[in-house]
């Protein structure tokens, strides 16, 4: 990201210096005219054109040329002036044509090319802008060295057309060609370049160039973007090396600790992530996405106490978010409060027509079973059943049968047998459940034969 923002702020810096030449290659025509012996009654239209420019009056100004451009011979230089009419009003793409005349009758005219270049880009024509860009820069104004810039504008112009593979050789081109004048948007520039062509190694060598030649905010990004790469790659050691370098340089940037942070959970190293995620709390409010991670850290590295402040935290913002009650519930029980992770599941049975969580369900009947409400087990359990069944339809999740068993299990033990029995049969219709649920049926018809059916 932060190298195609910095794509685009060149082109705008670029579009800005190409207007600037325009203006001054409009005000510089009638001196050139004068060195190319023009003829006397075309001086004076473009001079009069001129005056009505300067006053604004551009269509007083277009409809002075207009009228000499009917004739068969008429002069560039009337295409030119037309052309320049066009562009400083604001109307690009009718100059376009005006200068596609100029560069066929004069094919070394740099100004028309320019300005013409300026045109296409405005109008998102970009690779036949890349193509006037690079004509400009072959035919440079008399006395005038060569502009590295237009190769630069020529070389974004075929990015913007996703043409990734005529940009790189003008961008090595001029690294070669201007080593004195090099800038570092054009490093930045052959980044984008690279990750276009699939070459991210080449990418990271300019990246570590723009780190070195950059300073403050905009050094921050491409270290930022450096350790992004780094890992992309899979060079975990890189990234850290460069992460620590710039920690001890840079501290307080909370960006650093961030990224190490992720470094960390890639490698597995939860108590190391948990902890840089603390720093990164000090220097900056965390997201929701980071604040769960906090929890979630705390969770499994054995802190379940903390970890359920935190759940409790994010849930009051979001409380309808049944992920966060799972993990509350299951923060309580590591904490043995069986009968508060009891509450957190049936948080998220909905009372109207939101849809039912399946896990939450799962573990709340499970949750009822450890505290021996096996009837009330026994009906969640069977809940979840249906809801697995039809998922089964659907083709959308796994089969019931597991669940089935356990409603088994819990009407057994609440000796709810006829509801015991049904759900076993139920069971013994998949395959994995199969062997059992049959031992069960057969046990059940001995147990309940001497019970009270209910």
């Amino acid at each position: 990201m932060q190298c195609l923002k910095q794509k685009k702020i060149s082109a705008w810096l670029f579009l800005v210096l190409a207007l600037i030449s325009a203006m001054l290659f409009f005000c510089t025509t009638v001196a050139q005219a004068q060195s190319e012996q023009i003829p006397l009654a075309v001086r004076r239209l473009v001079l009069q054109a001129q005056e009505l420019l300067e006053q604004r009056n551009y269509t007083a100004a277009a409809k002075v040329l207009e009228q000499q451009r009917q004739q068969p011979q008429h002069h560039y230089l009337i295409d030119f002036t037309l052309g320049n009419i066009y562009l400083l009003s604001e109307q690009k793409e009718l100059a376009i044509p005006y200068y596609q005349a100029v560069v066929q009758q004069r094919p070394h005219h740099g100004a028309s090319w320019l300005n013409l270049a300026q045109c296409l880009y405005a109008t998102a024509q970009y690779e036949q802008a890349a193509q006037a860009f690079q004509a400009g820069y072959a035919n440079p104004q008399p006395d005038q060295p060569a502009q590295p810039q237009l190769l630069y504008n020529a070389a974004l112009c075929y990015l913007n057309s996703n043409k990734p593979q005529l940009a790189l050789p003008l961008l090595r081109r001029l690294l070669q060609e201007f080593p004195a004048q090099v800038q570092t948007s054009w490093h930045a520039a052959l980044v984008q370049i690279y990750l276009q062509l699939d070459q991210p190694l080449q990418a990271v060598e300019q990246l570590e160039l723009l780190v070195q030649k950059t300073s403050a905010d905009e050094q921050r990004r491409w270290r930022a973007f450096l350790v992004q790469q780094y890992m992309v790659l899979k060079l975990p050691d890189k990234a850290f090396a460069a992460l620590q370098d710039y920690i001890a340089d840079d501290g307080l940037e909370a960006r650093w600790w961030q990224l190490l942070t992720h470094l960390h959970l890639e490698g597995a190293r939860y108590p190391e992530a948990l902890v840089t995620l603390k720093v990164l709390a000090y220097l900056r409010p965390l997201s929701a996405e980071e604040r769960q991670l906090l929890a979630d850290l705390h969770l499994n590295l054995g802190v379940p106490a903390q970890a359920v402040s935190y759940y409790q935290q994010l849930y009051q913002q979001n409380p309808h978010d049944k992920r966060l009650l799972g993990r509350l519930a299951q923060a309580c029980l590591n904490l043995h409060q069986s009968q508060q992770a009891l509450y957190w599941t049936q948080q998220g049975d909905p009372a109207t027509g939101e849809s039912a969580d399946v896990s939450l369900l799962q573990l709340q009947a499970q949750l009822l079973f450890s505290l021996k409400r096996y009837a009330e087990a026994a009906a969640i359990f069977g809940r979840v059943a249906e809801l697995e069944r039809l998922a089964e339809k659907n083709s959308s999740g796994k089969d019931s049968g597991a669940a089935w068993l356990m409603q088994g299990y819990a009407a057994w033990n609440g000796e709810l047998w006829q509801q015991a029995r049904k759900a076993f049969e139920q069971a013994e219709r998949y395959p994995a459940q199969r062997k059992r649920a049959r031992q069960l049926l057969h046990q059940l018809a001995t147990v309940s034969s001497t019970s009270v059916v209910r």
